[in-house]
């Protein structure tokens, strides 16, 4: 009884936060897109959220003291109306933003205050936007196909989450982030930019099913690329050098980069090495994590490893506590072993680069 009672209480806050993912992108990204724009984006991330809404099906109830009860399913306000919401956000934002920059606005005196004159200024784009998005649920309904969700979660959502879910493009993703970090752009910004949204639902859908207490329906998604993929990746390089180094520079680089390698910056060594444009770490730098998504996909599938559950661990998180975070020691003990892997996979390059930094040392002392 008590563990019944407690478990609907912890599961507050997973109703409230993962359960409500669509409605809460349908506001942030308006808000975000708006802010970018010089628009007031409180107010449009509100019409946006209110759009969701009317794009949204519910079933009408009995008519009470109140007035008519309603109620919308909670199927598409979670991870399955994460790309309508994305859409809806994008489309009334900008429709707002055009609205507004061409001055099709109500304009209040200036000695109004300025939260009236913003909810003023928000009427016509407003009731333009929520007219348009009305327009749009009534057809979709009255030809027989739905609603908006359930068309964009076929065409869209579904291909894409098959396509971006494979290990295949785990692994391309994990390459090419290495390959741009190689050339000194930030390759996780550009790429994850691409595949976030994909990865971000399955985690979604992880979470809820793990909170339901049911077999988990991902292998892969953020979580897990992060997990086996980014977390941890430069620590054994910063181990050694710290302590295997002979080159003094190499030395003193590892022990300033040690600390911050244990929660995951690497651009100490990125910079400080440097890792850019070296072509004798390239190898190791561009491709191991790759190879560990790909061992610990192939060990999740024959079950030696669990499925991850889909938790967005806290930038720089240190590996073992990020593995035990996502619900299973199993997961922790694969990274602390992962670690002597990475650190075979550098030991031979890292040795050629110590050689040749040691050369460069005594050929300035020399001079």
């Amino acid at each position: 009884m008590l563990r019944h009672n407690l478990t609907r209480f912890f599961d507050i806050p997973i109703t409230f936060t993962n359960n409500f993912l669509a409605v809460i992108v349908a506001f942030s990204v308006a808000y975000t897109l708006a802010k970018n724009f010089d628009v007031d984006g409180f107010m449009s991330g509100l019409i946006s959220m209110i759009s969701f809404f009317i794009l949204t099906p519910y079933d009408l109830g009995e008519i009470g003291p109140l007035g008519q009860s309603f109620s919308i399913p909670g199927q598409w306000l979670g991870p399955m109306g994460l790309f309508t919401a994305i859409l809806v956000a994008i489309i009334s934002t900008r429709i707002f933003v055009a609205i507004t920059r061409k001055g099709l606005i109500i304009k209040m005196p200036e000695n109004v205050p300025e939260f009236i004159s913003k909810s003023f200024s928000s009427l016509i784009p407003g009731i333009a936007i929520l007219t348009l998005f009305t327009i749009i649920s009534a057809v979709i309904t009255s030809v027989g196909y739905g609603s908006i969700h359930e068309i964009i979660y076929k065409l869209i959502q579904v291909p894409l989450t098959s396509l971006g879910s494979g290990i295949w493009s785990l692994i391309f993703v994990a390459v090419v982030a290495q390959l741009l970090w190689f050339f000194g752009l930030h390759g996780h910004a550009i790429t994850l930019g691409i595949v976030a949204p994909i990865w971000f639902a399955m985690d979604a859908q992880q979470l809820a099913a793990y909170a339901a207490g049911v077999d988990l329906p991902n292998i892969t998604g953020f979580a897990f690329f992060m997990t086996y993929g980014a977390a941890g990746d430069l620590l054994p390089l910063a181990i050694m050098l710290a302590f295997f180094a002979k080159s003094a520079r190499y030395k003193t680089l590892g022990k300033i980069a040690l600390p911050p390698a244990i929660f995951t910056i690497g651009e100490p060594m990125a910079y400080g090495v440097p890792l850019v444009m070296n072509f004798t770490l390239a190898i190791p730098y561009i491709f191991i994590n790759g190879i560990m998504l790909g061992i610990a996909w192939y060990l999740t599938v024959i079950g030696v490893l669990p499925r991850v559950a889909g938790v967005s661990t806290p930038a720089g998180m240190p590996i073992i506590i990020s593995g035990f975070m996502q619900g299973s020691w199993k997961i922790a003990a694969f990274q602390f072993i992962g670690l002597f892997a990475r650190f075979a996979g550098w030991y031979f390059f890292f040795k050629t680069a110590d050689l040749v930094a040691c050369r460069e040392e005594n050929q300035t002392d020399t001079i």
